[in-house]
């Protein structure tokens, strides 16, 4: 990959009252005037928080699908949904509806900061289930969709 470098940078997003943290990496930090790389968005399941895609393990190399796809050209982002990892907490249960809603704010940062329209969802476990809701109100905004071990509710 030659000289180019990871860069990360934190944003928050507001659902109402409840901050949602969201995490960015890619190839070297973004110039103004750059064409804007392809996005691709990570959104995690139940049991895990977003930092499952950014996986640093001390003597391993290689574990961060973010990394990963950084070096294959995409400008990569996550985020902590409602009641997980470092966005808000509420008595609410964070469920898919309210992922999708989640994913809603998150989509109008990543346009905002990206200059894009249109984006890449891997979801996985029940983050499929969330990425798959909000393409079906939101299809305008979605290229492609990757669901990884895509949870069976057995209802519906």
């Amino acid at each position: 990959v030659g000289c180019a470098s990871i860069w990360s940078s934190e944003y928050w997003g507001k659902k109402g009252d409840v901050p949602l943290w969201m995490y960015r990496k890619r190839l070297d930090e973004p110039k103004p005037g750059e064409p804007p790389k392809p996005v691709v968005f990570f959104v995690h399941g139940s049991s895990v928080s977003s930092r499952v895609f950014d996986l640093k393990v001390p003597g391993q190399s290689e574990w961060s699908v973010m990394d990963a796809f950084a070096y294959y050209g995409f400008d990569c982002w996550t985020m902590d949904h409602e009641n997980y990892g470092k966005s808000g907490r509420t008595s609410g249960n964070s469920d898919i509806a309210s992922g999708v809603e989640d994913l809603k704010v998150a989509m109008e940062v990543v346009a905002r900061e990206t200059g894009r329209q249109k984006f890449h969802f891997i979801g996985e476990s029940s983050g499929a289930l969330r990425a798959c809701a909000y393409a079906m109100v939101a299809l305008e905004l979605i290229d492609r969709l990757l669901f990884a071990a895509f949870l069976y509710t057995q209802d519906g």
